[in-house]
């Protein structure tokens, strides 16, 4: 909202000084801000990153043909009118669809990283079909079906609009909300607690309910050798996890003998959210995991110029993994794949997005092999599908960072609660080895 006033009024570009003193900056988004935005070229390139057109003729548009106009005009100075925009993912897309600059080793611009794409995802999905359609409103805007009273201006106004939107905009990032929720007063936050404690367990829900489904695809005990075949499927409409890249999903898995004792885990996380045996090492993805070292781990590591990992997005020049579970009908040779293609090892695992009637399935199959000659049966086998927002790896990189405003999150990150949210579990008990 602030960058594009600032625009409005010559600036050539937008720094975070400015941003830290303008109240505009401080709300950030607002309602007059999207609902001025025009049906102009939507869902071209040059509108992704912020390039969404505003004009001076302050119009408000909205999804209602039928309107009375005067509250708005009288109270704020804006004409509300009709515009099929605001239903569309093109929309969306002018944010949330993101490229940032990368720079050389000469610190000078040397292109741009495709940094967040779930728009271009959902493009190469089943849900952009006619079929199956379902926008970014759809599932981020829940929508009341009973006609309701969208204005208490004036008083007598009682007409009623069908349907209307919830403006939930859930995501899921639980951590950095419960952050917020824990130092509302050191972060100037008005809004009550008890808002916030909703957009948690919105978001929760959200991310137990309507992510994605895990479940055992096949067990077989031959020998002392357990083979527990895993199948994760995508039920979002982008990639998942999608977003910024310092989100992940991994699986916790797990066998247990008779006498509870675990004779094989992979997957388990500290306290902190770090996955155990894993922080800063370069986990590839896996199509059979036979040891408790490896960590199945769907997510985006971006690279530098040269090829080595980096967190840093200055110098993130492409994607070296890039196994996050793609939306249902996402094919290789679907549009926008430049931007979102399947990095690293996932590319050749023929259990990732594909089976024998063809690409496209949303979901992969990951193998556990586990040696149980000499346990006690029966065995129980356990799993958890697990989500995290922030990756430590991210946070200590930028901690790295000496200055007051990274000094000040480093603080508060100290007392916050970074353990992964539980997407989905399964248990599977009396396993018998005759």
């Amino acid at each position: 909202m602030a960058r594009t006033q600032a625009i409005m009024d010559g600036a050539r570009h937008y720094s975070l000084s400015a941003a830290e003193a303008s109240e505009f900056a401080w709300d950030g988004v607002s309602c007059a801000l999207c609902h001025q935005i025009q049906d102009d070229k939507l869902g071209e390139e040059q509108t992704f990153s912020g390039g969404y057109v505003i004009n001076h003729d302050r119009k408000i548009f909205g999804p209602y043909r039928q309107v009375f106009p005067n509250p708005m005009l009288n109270h704020t100075g804006y004409l509300p009118v009709y515009g099929e925009q605001v239903d569309k993912p093109e929309f969306c897309a002018t944010c949330h669809t993101l490229f940032t600059p990368y720079i050389d080793d000469n610190g000078n611009v040397a292109g741009e990283f495709p940094e967040q794409t779930p728009y271009l995802e959902w493009l190469n999905s089943s849900y952009a079909s006619a079929d199956n359609y379902l926008s970014c409103q759809d599932c981020h805007m829940p929508v009341v079906d009973d006609p309701v009273k969208i204005t208490n201006r004036p008083p007598w106004y009682q007409v009623k609009h069908s349907p209307f939107w919830k403006h939930h905009f859930i995501g899921g990032n639980r951590f950095i909300l419960a952050m917020m929720k824990k130092n509302r007063e050191e972060l100037g936050i008005i809004s009550a607690e008890s808002r916030l404690e909703k957009s948690i367990q919105r978001t929760e829900d959200r991310l137990q309910n309507d992510s994605a489904d895990m479940s055992i695809d096949k067990i077989s005990l031959d020998d002392g050798r357990l083979q527990v075949d895993v199948k994760i499927v995508n039920k979002t409409g982008h990639k998942f996890p999608t977003g910024f890249p310092s989100r992940r999903v991994w699986i916790h898995f797990a066998v247990i003998d008779a006498e509870g004792e675990t004779i094989f885990e992979s997957g388990n996380f500290t306290g902190k959210g770090k996955i155990v045996n894993r922080e800063r090492a370069y986990e590839p993805h896996h199509n059979v995991i036979d040891s408790p070292g490896q960590t199945q781990i769907y997510q985006a590591v971006m690279g530098d110029l040269s090829g080595e990992r980096t967190e840093t997005l200055l110098k993130s020049a492409k994607y070296i993994k890039d196994n996050r579970i793609p939306p249902k009908g996402y094919g290789k040779s679907g549009p926008m794949v430049k931007f979102t293609g399947i990095a690293g090892k996932a590319n050749s695992d023929a259990n990732f997005n594909i089976n024998t009637d063809g690409e496209g399935t949303g979901a992969d199959i990951v193998s556990y092999e586990v040696d149980t000659s000499g346990a006690p049966y029966p065995l129980t086998i356990r799993g958890q599908l697990l989500y995290q927002s922030s990756n430590p790896n991210f946070i200590e990189n930028l901690l790295e960072d000496q200055t007051p405003a990274v000094s000040r999150f480093g603080a508060m990150y100290e007392h916050a609660d970074n353990t992964p949210v539980v997407v989905d579990s399964f248990i599977a008990e009396n396993i018998s080895g005759n």
